[in-house]
């Protein structure tokens, strides 16, 4: 008996000691608000990051290895119904990580892409004021938003710097819509995309290149500076646009986060140089918890590369919860 409880508690410490070295999390956000774009209201998905459903987990191989993985699901809260034609649009990959840093495969975003929405004051996202260079001009970027069939490796972090790297498939990867044969250069070419990320105190600044399934090549610098009233930074990014013949262009923002206690005011200007596209933008965003955000936002186009609905005032107001 003594020999059955001894065995038995051996068996419940091997078993706990493996259920700990592993765990799986479930996380995401729920955003809605109203938003007046292009003189159109409408209830959406109105605040600086998407409605998501993000599934991620690890576990701990012994010796300082691990593998891990992220599924992240976009849909509406104001529907229900998915935002992609694909469950898994955004990200979709599995990893091994140690000493030697971690390499990924599966659907990533590049390098540039992942660099240039943390140096904005919206962090990248969908909000009417929102200056990111990699979205604010949809349809005219030169760069994948993320490619499928893609390995990406990532340095360990040594004195602060951290490299990274990636390749895809050549097939699957072009950035043209099959309405747009005109623009089609054969989306025969691998992505590449390349880039380095330091941080150090109050600085953070990043180099990034990327080059599209189209041979379309994108270089972008990206910095920010913690000055304690304000969080100060820039993005500036040069390359080839979708047009014939072929455009090269160069756009560039600056912005600020400027904290007032729960509350934090955002402001923003970017320029799009070869179609005299500008943008600036306005947010007030209160935290009435750590999840949990209330936000207001304005922004104004401007320049003779928008459209004149494009020039209408934008305004969103809306709720942000992080879960």
């Amino acid at each position: 008996m003594k020999k059955s409880l001894l065995a038995l508690a051996v068996l419940s410490a091997i078993t706990g000691a493996a259920s700990a070295q592993s765990s799986v999390t479930l996380s995401g956000a729920v955003d809605l608000g109203v938003r007046r774009s292009n003189g159109v209201w409408s209830m959406t998905n109105a605040g600086s990051s998407r409605t998501n459903l993000n599934f991620s987990g690890t576990e701990d191989l012994g010796g300082g290895m691990n593998v891990f993985f992220n599924i992240n699901h976009r849909f509406n809260a104001n529907t229900g119904q998915q935002r992609d034609a694909n469950a898994f649009y955004r990200q979709a990959w599995v990893g091994l990580g140690g000493g030697f840093g971690n390499i990924r495969l599966g659907k990533i975003l590049p390098p540039l892409q992942d660099f240039n929405g943390q140096f904005e004051p919206w962090d990248g996202g969908d909000t009417v004021a929102s200056i990111h260079t990699g979205g604010l001009f949809a349809g005219n970027t030169n760069y994948g938003s993320r490619y499928v069939n893609s390995i990406y490796y990532r340095t360990p972090v040594i004195g602060g710097l951290v490299g990274h790297a990636m390749i895809a498939a050549g097939d699957n990867n072009s950035e043209v819509p099959p309405s747009s044969p005109a623009l089609q250069p054969g989306g025969a070419e691998r992505p590449v995309g390349l880039g380095v990320i330091w941080g150090g105190g109050p600085v953070r600044v990043a180099a990034a290149y990327d080059r599209n399934a189209d041979d379309k090549k994108t270089f972008g610098l990206y910095g920010s500076f913690n000055a304690g009233f304000a969080t100060l930074m820039a993005q500036y990014e040069k390359g080839d646009i979708y047009t014939v013949p072929e455009t090269d262009v160069k756009r560039w923002s600056i912005g600020a986060n400027i904290p007032f206690g729960a509350a934090v005011l955002k402001a923003g200007y970017a320029r799009f140089s070869d179609e005299e596209k500008k943008k600036l933008g306005l947010g007030v965003y209160y935290s009435l918890s750590k999840r949990t955000t209330l936000y207001s936002d304005v922004g104004k186009n401007s320049g003779d590369g928008w459209t004149d609905p494009q020039k209408k005032t934008m305004f969103d107001v809306g709720i942000h919860h992080r879960f």
